[in-house]
């Protein structure tokens, strides 16, 4: 293994102090040093995009000694180090610092986690702090997965995210599933030509992310295929349609396997073909790699029957998913979704549908619009509506200081549809304080003086 040789100086013997013009300690000026130091040590060290997260455990380890800061808990996919409380303040409040770090683009990272480290030192008087930093590697989630549940308590958590502006969200957005099920029997096809259309993709994709480019969800690539032939009245059996997914991502792989008439072979080829060559450049703007195949199989015994068939060729060509609501104005997301699953075990039919919006009448909206186009289509429908994904506490101090501290810009929100590390907290931890406090690069230094002051007993509040 590559060994990481860090590049830093230690700030507990040799740190940058600063005088004003009064004579008076300039603690603002030896923070923004302390920052620049840290990320040049970490540009220094990780000069490549990608980097395997035992080689970065390794120069936390040693960052944490040189800061004299405890390395609390080192992972296969995730750090935490504690600064413990100074001298009287044991009983003031305790803080989580989160930040993610992309092992499989390092570099972008840099700037956050130098901010993270460096607000982790910077109260000259505090309670205790804990910094945990969580690997996300293509899209997954692989820290939250691992990371021991008690590092995630603290009176307060700040989660810090890079973003093009700076906000302070402090919720997350309201929940629900929605489910349709048609129930159906088999028959034998009346037609002689099987194949199978299968898409797959990467495995950990987050369907709320639209602020890139969005992966496509393979479901709705086929499904929208299907509905396309039958729409040109084209002749085919639907023998089975399923998925392979993680909870929480996009699907990342469906399968259909068709009966198809002898004349409408090559048209269904030549669709496919088309569907392809989309898929193609919308992947190619993601960089990102696909599989997607047409292939004849054997002929399986049965397939759907009509009204179910039917039925699901509807609701493929029906639906409402992805961006479903979007304020014109301002480019807010106020309502989205996603279709997380599909199966048609022994000839029944069920799809459910993974919704997010930012308030309860847009839920209630989208919902009933599902509804409706069940019942167009002589489908069972449920929605088990759910809260907010998580929250900070209401009348805080935590949510009153940040939310004075970092003004909204036009066109932020205190919410947000996409998937962050709280959703998961908050599955472990249903009453934990927090918000996420996104910022842009080059305001690192106002957001960690934020939050240091935030944590300093003696400052006193914006308000």
């Amino acid at each position: 293994m590559k060994r990481i040789l860090p590049f830093f100086i230690s700030f507990i013997f040799a740190s940058v102090f600063v005088l004003s013009g009064c004579g008076e300690f300039d603690r603002s000026a030896e923070l923004e040093d302390m920052l620049d130091s840290n990320e040049s040590s970490l540009e220094e060290t990780f000069s490549e995009e990608t980097c395997e997260y035992d080689m970065f455990n390794e120069y936390m380890a040693s960052w944490a000694k040189s800061s004299n800061v405890e390395l609390e808990y080192k992972g296969k996919h995730s750090t935490v180090l504690v600064n413990r409380a100074t001298e009287g303040c044991g009983d003031e409040p305790s803080t989580v610092l989160l930040c993610n770090i992309n092992t499989s683009d390092i570099t972008s990272s840099l700037g956050t986690l130098a901010t993270a480290e460096t607000t982790l030192l910077g109260p000259e008087k505090h309670g205790k702090i804990t910094l945990v930093i969580t690997e996300k590697d293509n899209g997954r989630f692989t820290g939250m997965e691992e990371i021991p549940e008690k590092y995630l308590s603290g009176d307060n958590l700040i989660n810090m995210q890079p973003s093009n502006s700076d906000t302070v969200l402090i919720s997350g957005p309201r929940h629900a599933v929605c489910k349709m099920h048609k129930s159906g029997k088999t028959k034998a096809s009346k037609y002689a030509n099987a194949y199978e259309i299968k898409m797959t993709m990467p495995e950990y994709t987050d369907p709320y992310d639209f602020v890139k480019e969005n992966y496509p969800n393979p479901i709705n690539i086929i499904g929208s295929l299907l509905a396309t032939q039958k729409s040109s009245g084209k002749l085919f059996d639907i023998a089975a349609f399923s998925c392979k997914c993680h909870e929480g991502y996009t699907p990342y792989s469906a399968t259909a396997v068709i009966v198809i008439d002898d004349n409408n072979v090559e048209s269904f080829n030549k669709k496919f073909t088309k569907a392809y060559e989309n898929a193609e450049k919308k992947f190619d703007k993601l960089e990102s790699d696909f599989v997607f195949t047409f292939s004849e199989v054997e002929l399986p015994d049965k397939v759907l029957d009509e009204e179910v068939s039917n039925n699901l060729i509807s609701l493929m060509y029906t639906l409402n998913t992805g961006i479903c609501l979007q304020d014109e104005e301002t480019g807010v997301i106020d309502a989205a979704s996603y279709i997380s699953s599909i199966k048609t075990d022994k000839g029944n039919l069920d799809i459910t549908i993974d919704l997010r919006t930012r308030g309860v009448s847009y839920l209630d909206s989208i919902s009933t619009e599902y509804q409706t186009t069940a019942g167009l289509c002589s489908t069972d429908y449920s929605c088990s509506k759910k809260g907010l994904i998580w929250a900070s506490k209401d009348k805080s101090e935590l949510k009153e200081f940040f939310t004075e501290a970092v003004p909204l810009q036009n066109g932020d929100s205190e919410m947000s549809i996409r998937t962050y590390e709280n959703d998961f907290i908050s599955m472990k931890h249903p009453d934990q304080n927090m918000i996420i406090y996104t910022f842009e690069g080059g305001h690192r230094a106002s957001t960690m003086e934020n939050i240091i002051n935030f944590m300093d007993p003696d400052y006193s509040s914006l308000k």
